[in-house]
């Protein structure tokens, strides 16, 4: 099963400026250029994906649209590992990659009840950063929002993603970034965030 591993940190948006600045992001070089995610969650009227620890989303980004599907995460200090499949998004659900018997069957067995529940959509600006040889971190800064009817809440963090290495290099980047920023660890993804404004029932 794939597995990610990353390390969220937040931030208050008026700091964003000095977290551009600090010499660790000034300069570690892009991944392409910043541009706008936009994506749309789904689940049963019930909430029966997120009662099983699944999230479902389409990812909408320079007229691609990916399908991404996240297991359960286990989180502490901001530190989240979990099993992720994403693949180009088709015209409709396709689990078959979904190599999670259990996750694969749920998944199938409410394909016909799915519907959109919240949305994000944030400006994403990706580094690249090297601690040591064989490591290789993906700094992503994230500004935006997440949408549920109503109701809305501010994203604001960066994510330290694992692309080589060990979880201790997360850590030792993460430190370092706090010495000189409000950083503040986050445990509560994106979609706990959308699921947190939503009604306990569709």
């Amino acid at each position: 099963m794939p597995l990610e591993i990353e390390l969220k940190l937040a931030f208050p948006e008026q700091a964003l400026p000095a977290l551009l600045c600090h010499p660790l992001i000034a300069v570690a070089p892009r991944e392409g250029e910043p541009g706008v995610l936009d994506n749309t969650y789904f689940d049963t009227p019930a909430l029966t994906l997120k009662a099983n620890r699944i999230a479902l989303r389409l990812r909408s980004q320079g007229g691609e649209t990916l399908q991404t599907v996240k297991g359960g995460a286990e989180s502490s200090g901001g530190l989240t590992q979990r099993t992720e499949w994403e693949e180009p998004w088709q015209g409709q659900f396709d689990f078959s990659g979904i190599d999670d018997p259990k996750a694969a069957a749920l998944l199938e067995q409410v394909r016909d009840d799915l519907v959109p529940v919240f949305n994000t959509c944030f400006k994403r600006d990706i580094r690249r950063f090297h601690p040591r040889n064989g490591a290789r971190i993906l700094i992503m800064i994230d500004t935006g929002v997440v949408t549920a009817g109503v109701r809305t809440a501010v994203i604001s963090e960066v994510e330290l993603e694992l692309a080589a290495g060990e979880t201790g290099d997360l850590r030792r980047l993460a430190d370092m970034l706090q010495k000189d920023l409000p950083l503040i660890p986050e445990d509560v993804s994106k979609a706990e965030r959308g699921y947190g404004l939503l009604p306990l029932r569709l």
